[in-house]
């Protein structure tokens, strides 16, 4: 009781300083060392072969990125993401974000980029990656369309039914309306559709995360809202996200745990009454959630 009663106020007082933080400085972009660069090329490349390994046990398919009209939701500060997918032979890649990060990242990173691309696929075409990368910083019809969008309309960003696969990485765990995103992705994305996406359950503050991953769980809502800001974690749990997506239609619903509190009990101590029921799955702090459109 007395470390429940500890953690409690210790939260509130790292949910006021994120608040501050984000009042003072907003969302800033990274600013990358070189480095750092190498790390950020890096994790390109692993989110990429993250989502495939994962897409190819959903659809049982091999070649599932082949010819698809991909679309990213809140790709962060570089389009490593987007060209590698298309050296991967996807036909398109589309990306939104409410923060434009892409003006902060420089060409030295691309050219290492490029550079890593070719040593680990000789086959790759980086002629034709540099020339779609060139036409979408010119704003000029490219294969890297990337968007910018305050208000992260989808259905006014891009083509109506032109999507075949959604991606996302730690991003729809930010989203303040999940309803209408879902709505929008109902108007942009082909029947058929397929959405794989990495949802971060728990506390995003690295200082408190690590031994208390759900204190942003102890709060009743409204004590929680007083520290609200764009982008503070809904607190949303897997079953609200599979019961939002088939409300809209889509269905083959998976729900993959990436990592997990190993203390079931641990995991549900000092929460809010709100989260208590078992159906919270609160011992799973991250996940891959796919869904078909129907």
């Amino acid at each position: 009781m007395l470390r429940n009663t500890f953690l409690y106020a210790i939260g509130i007082c790292f949910l006021m300083l994120a608040k501050v933080k984000n009042h003072l400085q907003g969302y800033a972009a990274k600013n990358i060392s070189v480095s750092e660069v190498n790390k950020c090329i890096e994790y390109d490349l692993h989110i990429v072969e993250h989502w495939s390994f994962y897409l190819r046990n959903y659809t049982h398919d091999a070649n599932c990125l082949v010819g698809k009209h991909v679309l990213e939701l809140g790709p962060g500060d570089d389009l490593g993401i987007g060209l590698y997918l298309l050296s991967k032979n996807c036909s398109q890649y589309d990306a939104c974000d409410v923060h434009d990060l892409m003006q902060f990242t420089s060409d030295s990173f691309y050219e290492q980029f490029f550079e890593k691309l070719q040593t680990i696929n000789s086959h790759a075409d980086i002629d034709f990656l540099k020339a779609q990368l060139t036409a979408a910083k010119q704003g000029n019809a490219s294969k890297l369309n990337y968007k910018v969008s305050n208000d992260f309309n989808l259905a006014t960003a891009f083509v109506e039914d032109s999507v075949d696969l959604v991606f996302s990485q730690a991003a729809f765990e930010c989203f303040d309306d999940i309803e209408t995103t879902i709505s929008q992705l109902n108007v942009v994305c082909k029947s058929g559709a397929i959405l794989l996406t990495e949802i971060d359950l728990q506390s995003h503050t690295r200082c408190i995360r690590d031994w208390d991953p759900n204190y942003i769980h102890r709060y009743p809502r409204w004590v929680y809202n007083l520290f609200w800001f764009r982008g503070i974690p809904n607190r949303l749990r897997p079953y609200q996200y599979k019961e939002a997506f088939e409300r809209a239609g889509w269905i083959d619903v998976s729900i993959v745990p990436l990592k997990r509190l190993d203390n079931l009990d641990k995991s549900y101590a000092g929460v809010h009454k709100d989260f208590a029921d078992h159906k919270n799955q609160m011992d799973y702090l991250s996940i891959i959630f796919c869904a078909r459109k129907g």
